[in-house]
């Protein structure tokens, strides 16, 4: 079989893409094992829009969730690490004359963030209103900020 250079072009390419899923799932099954920052997102969360706030008392968090219920998704901490995780279903339906279309899109997700300081993970407090969730996080006694004031004398 003979071969042209547009279907040579069209299998490298192909073999290119099929390269780059393999890695990707190999190194997502890796981070998600060391469990650090893991990130695996339905495309719908792709760029999932995280904030994280340290005050002298505590962290917080607000995590964008749009579309979602508050059964629809879990949050976990350890005094290190907060967990979110859970799933999105979609569902987009149009009519036109002669046809009906529907679509369908199903997947889950789990994102872990490091926190900046020790929490009492027991004492956590989180509130979901208009898509954005927003947990506070009151720190260990031991993580709270002391302020000393310094002397500064000019020479």
């Amino acid at each position: 079989m003979v071969m042209l250079p547009d279907q040579i072009r069209q299998s490298l390419e192909s073999l290119r893409d099929e390269i780059h899923r393999a890695v990707d799932r190999v190194l997502l099954r890796r981070r998600a094992a060391d469990d650090v920052d893991v990130e695996v997102l339905h495309p719908a969360f792709r760029g999932l829009a995280l904030e994280v706030e340290e005050t002298d008392d505590a962290v917080i968090v607000y995590a964008e969730l749009p579309g979602l219920r508050s059964d629809d998704f879990q949050v976990e901490a350890t005094a290190d690490r907060l967990v979110l995780r859970g799933e999105k279903g979609e569902e987009y339906e149009e009519h036109g004359r002669d046809y009906r279309r529907l679509e369908r899109r199903y997947g889950a997700f789990v994102r872990t963030i490091s926190l900046p300081a020790e929490v009492q993970p027991e004492k956590a407090v989180a509130r979901y209103r208009d898509g954005v969730l927003r947990i506070n996080l009151p720190k260990t006694e031991a993580s709270k900020a002391r302020r000393v004031p310094i002397q500064v004398r000019t020479s």
